[in-house]
């Protein structure tokens, strides 16, 4: 590598050469099609929602602590490796171009996000702050200028010894931060917010500029980074598609566990077995299904349109679906699976028994959530027989399709 500069261009490139494949993946899951939807549903509810808040709700509060809590996590990302620690450490001295371009990276791609959650709450800001699209402006600005000052001080402080001591840089960072998001969302004196920007600024030069003429790099800390974000990355794309390089995480979940040893002892159910009992323990799949529950039930309760309830009950059952179809290659890197005497047809069954009854559950659930909320038998059984088509169909006819 002739230079620095085309070290970083030559990981960044190869990084979204790898995240593209999984975007494409994703984008071919029907997941799209899903958020399309809910956004549509959501755009309804929200403008609802505006209307049944009262006036004296607290927005400038919340939507200070949000961005306060976004502008506060600020992880530089660096696209640093294991060998870095042998390779580059010694060289660190050269590297000021390499994090002067991941920084400048990172506020692109947080900046946008910073953006995005603005625009998400501007008819939260509009109708019960001020309806002025000049003042959201500024208020932009100011939170991008906020999040280049909480880029480098949490680099910096990367460089501190103990995680209790960075933890306790970060929440100091947050009560600057609430400070001055909260005075931007009310509306304070221009001046206010000046101080504020001012003491933000003399707190870089005087202190954290300090921290990094003291302190070295502290590499293993970069690389903890790193891998965090990238796994995060990860984690998402494994919901639709697999994912080989996601290290796989055990929870023992002792009582859960228990489930599978339910099932009947013979040969048919040895797929059977191995699949709940991954999706009990491995990963993140018992997580992400019973948070998609939570949040179909929570739904459920408050929707009230017409096929409302019908609608946000398929919505949950079709992402759990696609989440559950990645659980079938989770076991695909093991050799030892194929030592099982045990045909593909017999363990295709398998895994699509074990999916139709997870999607029975939550149907059930549903069903349930929405006789508590309305005591309408109609629209109890419209969702539960839906659920049972719908679950049924994608268990025993779409799934294998999209796996293959």
């Amino acid at each position: 590598m002739n230079s620095v500069e085309e070290l970083w261009s030559k990981r960044i490139k190869d990084y979204w050469n790898m995240a593209i494949r999984y975007l494409r993946l994703i984008g071919n899951s029907g997941f799209l099609f899903t958020i399309y939807l809910a956004i549509i549903v959501g755009s309804y509810y929200y403008a609802e929602l505006l209307r049944w808040l009262p006036e004296n709700f607290p927005a400038a509060l919340l939507l200070a602590v949000i961005t306060a809590l976004l502008l506060t996590k600020s992880p530089v990302r660096t696209f640093v490796k294991e060998g870095d620690l042998v390779f580059l450490s010694p060289v660190e001295g050269k590297l000021a171009n390499y994090f002067r371009s991941s920084f400048y990276y990172s506020l692109v791609m947080q900046g946008f996000v910073i953006v995005l959650i603005i625009v998400l709450f501007t008819p939260l800001y509009r109708h019960f702050i001020v309806d002025d699209a000049h003042s959201l402006l500024f208020i932009i600005v100011v939170l991008l200028l906020s999040k280049g000052w909480n880029l480098l001080s949490q680099f910096e402080e990367g460089r501190l010894l103990f995680s209790s001591t960075r933890t306790t840089h970060k929440f100091a960072r947050f009560i600057v931060n609430i400070a001055l998001t909260y005075l931007l969302f009310v509306g304070a004196s221009i001046y206010f917010i000046i101080a504020v920007i001012v003491i933000k600024s003399l707190l870089l030069i005087f202190y954290y500029q300090p921290i990094k003429k003291q302190h070295s790099l502290k590499w293993e800390h970069l690389i903890e980074v790193e891998e965090r974000m990238v796994m995060t990355f990860y984690r998402i794309a494994n919901m639709f598609t697999d994912v080989p390089k996601l290290r796989t995480k055990v929870k023992s979940r002792k009582i859960l566990s228990a489930i599978p040893n339910l099932l009947s002892l013979n040969q048919s159910s040895t797929f059977s077995y191995l699949y709940l009992k991954s999706f009990i323990r491995a990963n993140d799949y018992f997580g992400i299904y019973s948070r998609l529950m939570i949040i179909g039930v929570v739904l459920l309760f408050y929707v009230q349109i017409d096929f409302g309830k019908l609608f946000v009950a398929l919505l949950i059952i079709y992402m759990s679906a696609l989440q559950l179809s990645t659980l079938s290659k989770h076991h695909d890197l093991k050799l030892w699976i194929d030592l099982y005497p045990i045909d593909q047809k017999m363990r295709r069954d398998s895994f699509s028994k074990i999916v139709f009854g997870l999607l029975l559950i939550k149907t059930i659930v549903f069903a349930v959530a929405t006789w508590v909320a309305t005591v309408h038998f109609v629209e109890t059984a419209l969702v539960l027989l839906a659920g049972i088509v719908m679950s049924y169909a994608y268990s025993y006819f779409l799934l294998h399709k999209r796996i293959s």
